[in-house]
């Protein structure tokens, strides 16, 4: 990825460090990445241009060195040599040779034996700053010469990655203190716990902020993914192999003025690799000690750098199974009261319950029978029948992944250079869900029929766990992105960079052991026998639900839970994108460089959906189809006034930037967005930096285009829980979503101390127009919070002709299962779910990131540490409601996280102490739970021999959450004793990896 101007390496610690001798072992190879190891060995500064050290490589060395002497030996024959531009510091230059040295090779004149080596001179020496000018676009800015300095940036490198003992690209991210599991991951999803309902793949989405896994841009190389999900509105990447993953760039700024939509929380840019040679072999075996979460990787990555080019090539396997809500305590029962919650259970069971008017259980079905004797005298009035729901389903799905990543650049002369990029993956899952239920509606036609009151007919409350397990849901997604640009090296230091990307995400899904209403009603003898089907009533039996014990035969059975559904979602992105970047005119302190660009893309949706829930033969289920184009102007700017080579007192640099961007949407939805930030710093160390943007989301094309539909609910409302009729479905009205940003911060990065650093960031980002379905993404309290009263209706149809008539109304765009699941008189609530521009958001808070190197006897030891806290996390439902805040509240944000991390070498060994600490939380009702610190643990073996079996080896046992330590108990509305959203159900996790370079 770094190209004419860039760094190779950057690493640094004090002056001394450059002095000390160590005992060196460093293998043939590319003369790049050898930098770069003896950079971070001796924590120096090492910087030298990507185009002089490209194609070039490295002799085999060995023995006691300092870093001069180290480096001087890797660029023997080179043509390269090292200079000292300051204490600490060494810069990778040409040879330069004596003045008559040059005239012979010019032809200028013969060789004088007394010709001297030219004396450096103060002008020889290069400014850091200029030399590690990039080439390569960075997160943050369309710009080449150095990352965007005035917002604020984390980035993951690989060697971060590796010390976190990240199994992928998700868990790295997930591990951020500025990333929130809320929405789009697997333990939210699993759960029920993500109210978006968005993620029928299982996919991992990247949710900055807490402002929704749809507000964070993800990038890869600087380029968009297609959409995730049933929306194709948030981008997965668990497809990525992580084997191939160079580093990641996450920018905590809105940044809508440089990549558009989606851009409002932040951008994740990961970068892939690019220049490596050789051989490369990861293998990873893990499992939870609780129980589940088998883990199985295996990752092979080829490299070949030659002077003109290189490619890349890594494909990876993974495994990672499944964990029982069974495996946990705080999982395994719906009963909450022995941790202090309540009793959760449903009273959808089996022995079943006859249920009253009020469609409660009003008479309990004994246990310990056949249901073939029962009397009207053998009802109970209590107590009723309880089903633990829990007992039978999954906390984390299993799955397993194969990724691709093809990757290669050619330079074709001096100013045209072609890449091109495939990526791919196949991610297989599956999950046991809660057992299939249903309300039965049976009648005297049935042989079994016993009523305690008389009556021809009864609802009864049933559950199949005891006879069938549990529901599964299965399913694939697949990922292919393609990829082709060209660099266009341009007069007067300007470059042109074009490409064009077609990237697809197709998700298959399937539930299988549902309900088939019409079968059902068939083997309760509701319904006369089908000729659809081979199944008969009076041959082949009835179905008995008032069974106490036992259980139906396997025929009745097979043929009632025969129901599956299925559900294809295809999200498209084709992009064209052109930008050209370089110098408009050099003031005193550097060159005032300009970017222009426009791109042009279209999204694509499609879905569609076959179920058997309802009949005997298959029907379409559900179908959505959208498309639209989207063109974009953008233009970039950075304005130097003060820098190295023009300071003033108080003024060592000062650095003016500015971005506006245009986006056109097919159907005239148009927005335009700027972005402008400065960078000053008044003495050496400091840094001191801003920024204000505006930022917008579009809706997705689900949101806009969905069918209008309507599902039962029981929720509470406080002291009973009330049949609601949720309504759902698209709006072509929605408008996008705007915010606006701002960020104030610091970095202090002394050169006398380059071992430490530290920065901090204060951040405020407020949403106007939110899209959302209030309705869901706050079900739970949607019959109570002040705030949702906009979208709640209390209904009596049972006495109210208007209210029967608006339920009857809406229940015509439900499906046939939920409207046969309850009479229309039956409902006491309408909670509205569609798609909404409602009210806005306010997030604020607190970052700080730092780190320091020191030495133990020579040992080094580096600290690190990143800290976010909340100090606003503020929802108006709508512009007239008042602010709820949310920071610290169950379910949503923690306002405190942090990462802490010593890493310490000594001899061939490096451990890694991490602490992870979430804040505590508080209930709805005020209730406190507790904070919770857990600890990884890493021990990394590098073995240093430069020959025979061990060379090139890594081998890293990491341990998370060391204590086994469980999250606090929170009595949560999924009916689970914990907090999906802040916390991991995994508990402790032992994983072994092996490196292999061959």
């Amino acid at each position: 990825m770094l190209g004419t101007a860039a760094v190779v390496a950057l690493h640094a610690s004090g002056a001394a460090a450059a002095d000390k001798s160590l005992e060196i072992t460093s293998p043939k190879g590319p003369l790049g990445p050898a930098i770069v190891r003896l950079a971070e060995l001796y924590d120096i500064r090492v910087m030298a241009p990507t185009e002089l050290v490209a194609g070039r490589f490295a002799p085999a060395i060995r023995g006691r060195y300092t870093a001069r002497e180290a480096i001087d030996r890797l660029l023997l024959g080179s043509g390269l040599e090292t200079f000292q531009a300051a204490a600490g510091v060494l810069v990778v230059r040409p040879v330069r040779l004596p003045v008559s040295i040059q005239r012979s090779v010019s032809g200028a004149g013969p060789i004088k034996a007394d010709d001297a080596p030219l004396a450096l001179q103060p002008a020889d020496l290069v400014a850091a700053d200029d030399v590690t000018a990039l080439e390569e676009i960075v997160v943050g800015t369309h710009l080449r010469g150095g990352r965007e300095r005035a917002s604020p940036v984390v980035t993951l490198g690989q060697a971060d990655i590796d010390r976190g003992g990240y199994i992928s690209v998700g868990d790295a991210l997930m591990a951020l203190p500025q990333t929130f599991g809320g929405t789009a991951s697997d333990r939210t999803n699993a759960i029920g716990a993500d109210a978006t309902g968005t993620n029928a793949g299982r996919s991992t989405g990247v949710n900055l902020r807490g402002l929704g896994a749809d507000a964070t841009l993800v990038l890869v190389n600087g380029r968009r993914m297609a959409g995730a999900g049933i929306m194709a509105d948030f981008s997965d990447v668990a497809g990525l192999p992580l084997a191939a993953v160079e580093r990641i760039e996450v920018l905590l700024d809105g940044a809508s003025a440089l990549y558009g939509s989606d851009a409002v929380g932040g951008v994740v840019n990961i970068v892939m690799r690019d220049r490596f040679e050789g051989l490369e072999t990861r293998a990873r075996l893990g499992a939870a000690t609780q129980g589940g979460l088998a883990q199985r990787q295996l990752s092979q990555t080829y490299g070949k750098a030659w002077s003109t080019g290189s490619m890349v090539a890594s494909a990876e396997y993974q495994r990672t199974g499944n964990v029982r809500a069974a495996d946990r305590a705080y999982l395994a029962n719906a009963d909450l009261r022995e941790f202090g919650g309540a009793d959760h259970r449903l009273y959808y069971a089996q022995p079943a319950n006859i249920l009253g008017s009020n469609y409660l259980p009003a008479y309990a079905i004994p246990a310990g029978q056949s249901g073939t004797a029962l009397t009207p005298s053998s009802f109970t009035t209590g107590p009723f029948n309880y089903t633990n729901q829990n007992a039978v389903m999954d906390a984390l799905p299993s799955q397993e992944r194969f990724g691709l990543y093809l990757a290669g650049k050619q330079a074709l002369g001096e100013r045209v250079t072609l890449d091109g990029e495939i990526r791919y993956s196949d991610r297989r899952y599956s999950l046991w869900n809660l057992a299939p239920l249903a309300t039965l509606t049976v009648t005297s036609a049935n042989p079994y029929f016993v009523s305690p009151t008389g009556a021809s007919s009864h609802l009864i409350a049933y559950d199949f766990q005891n006879e069938t397990g549990a529901s599964k849901n299965t399913g694939s997604v697949q990922s292919r992105n393609y990829v082709l640009g060209a660099k266009v090296v341009l007069p007067a230091d300007w470059r042109l960079d074009a490409y064009a990307v077609h990237g697809e995400e197709i998700s298959l899904n399937r539930n299988t052991g549902l309900v088939n209403s019409a079968a059902l009603n068939e083997a309760l003898g509701n319904t006369a026998d089908s000729p659809l089907s081979s199944y008969s009533a009076s041959r082949d039996g009835y179905f008995n639900p008032f069974i106490g014990q036992g259980r139906n035969s396997q025929a009745v059975l097979d043929f009632v839970v025969s129901g599956w559904d299925t559900r294809r979602t295809i999200g498209q992105l084709d992009t064209a994108s052109v930008t050209a970047d370089g110098a408009l005119f050099k003031l005193p302190a550097g060159s005032v460089r300009l970017a222009l660009g426009a791109q042009v893309r279209t999204e694509t949706l499609k879905t569609t959906g076959v179920t058997t829930s309802t009949s005997l033969t298959p029907i379409a289920g559900f179908t959505r189809r959208g498309e639209r184009t989207v063109k974009a102007a953008f233009a970039e700017a950075r304005v130097p006034l003060f820098g190295p080579d023009f300071r003033r007192t108080g003024f060592e640099r000062l650095e003016l930037s500015a971005a506006v961007r245009h986006e056109a949407y097919e159907g005239g939805m148009a927005a335009t967005t700027p972005k402008v930030g400065v960078a000053w710093a008044p003495v050496e160390p400091l840094t001191l930096r801003a920024t204000y943007g505006e930022s917008f989301r579009a809706p997705s094309i689900g949101q806009l285009t969905d069918a209008q539909g309507a599902t039962p609910v029981r929720l509470s409302n406080g002291a009973t829980s009330v049949l609601t009729l949720i309504l759902y479905g698209g709006n072509p009205s929605l408008k996008p979503e705007t915010a606006k940003s701002w960020t104030a911060g610091f970095d202090f990065a002394p050169q006398s101390r380059p071992q430490l650093r530290l920065s901090g960031t204060v951040f405020e980002t407020k949403f106007e127009n939110r899209i959302g379905r209030p309705a869901i993404n706050y079900l739970a309290t949607i019959l109570t919070a002040s705030d949702l009263a906009p979208f709640r209706t209390y209904v009596s149809p049972a006495t109210n002709a208007a209210d029967l008539a608006l339920v009857k109304s809406y229940l015509t765009n439900a499906s046939a299962a939920a409207q046969a699941l309850y009479t229309p008189e039956a409902y006491g609530a309408i909670g509205d779910a569609r798609y909404v521009n409602a009210g806005s958001f306010t997030v604020s808070g607190v970052d700080l990131t730092g780190s320091w190197r020191t030495t133990v006897r020579e040992d080094p030891l580096t600290f690190s540490g990143n800290v976010s806290w909340l100090t606003a996390y503020k929802r108006k439902v709508t512009q007239t409601s008042t602010a709820v805040e949310l920071a610290g509240l169950a379910g949503y944000p923690a306002d405190l996280r942090a990462r802490l991390s010593a890493a310490w070498t000594h001899g061939e060994v490096t451990t890694t102490l991490s602490a992870n600490h979430t804040g505590d939380l508080h209930t709805e009702t005020g209730r406190r739970m507790a904070s919770l610190t857990t600890f990884d643990l890493q021990a990394q073996w590098t073995p240093k021999a430069s020959q025979g079996a061990w060379r090139g080896t890594s081998v890293a046992l990491t341990v998370t959450n060391l204590l086994d330590k469980d999250p606090p108990f929170y009595d949560s509305p999924q009916y689970v004793g914990y907090d999906p959203a802040n916390y991991d159900p995994s508990g402790r996790v032992v994983a072994l990896q092996l490196t292999k370079a061959w």
